[in-house]
């Protein structure tokens, strides 16, 4: 919960954003007393927006106990009833290969599946490198981490030691980003 100070500071916050939406008023910051100001109030939602996320989570974790053990034994039941069903569906298979289970409630069907590839890269590879080369795939990507340490730039271009212009880099500049940072 978070503490007395704080709670008046985000009530003061609450009501001046309120007068500045109402007004029209335009707050501005002249001088270090406001920025300090306006960090306080800052500092004080944010304490607020993290009890109000630990509270939220206390009680979603407490519905999703409360969700895996209400469906714990529904979960049980579905498998057993759908066990008997398979057991059935499989006997009469065998006395009907074209019997199909079907209810107003539900149905019990198969389907003819096409057979699953299971790879070892490594060993594939070794026999393809002797017997079939050309189904061996390479992939090629430059290597952006050693780029930026082997060359240089200058102005919008990279460059190599002896001055070529590497190509298919350009650079972009980019504005400062500004960060806040709110100590809770």
């Amino acid at each position: 919960m978070i503490n007395k100070l704080a709670e008046l500071e985000l009530e003061e916050a609450m009501e001046a954003t309120e007068k500045a939406d109402t007004e029209n008023d335009k707050f501005t910051i002249n001088d270090l007393g406001g920025a300090n100001w306006a960090f306080r109030k800052l500092s004080a939602m944010e304490q607020k927006r993290k009890e109000i996320k630990e509270l939220a989570n206390k009680e979603i974790e407490r519905i999703r106990e409360w969700q895996e053990q209400e469906t714990k034994g529904l979960d049980n039941s579905k498998e057993f009833f759908e066990g008997l069903l398979v057991k059935y569906f499989a006997r009469q298979k065998e006395v009907d290969p074209k019997f199909k289970l079907s209810t107003p409630y539900g149905k019990v069907a198969t389907r003819k599946q096409q057979p699953k590839w299971v790879y070892d890269d490594e060993k594939i590879i070794e026999w393809l490198r002797t017997n079939d080369p050309e189904l061996i795939r390479i992939k090629e990507e430059p290597s952006k981490e050693d780029i930026k340490k082997k060359y240089t730039i200058v102005g919008n271009n990279v460059v190599t030691e002896n001055g070529e212009i590497v190509e298919g880099i350009t650079i972009e500049e980019r504005p400062e980003s500004i960060t806040i940072k709110v100590e809770v």
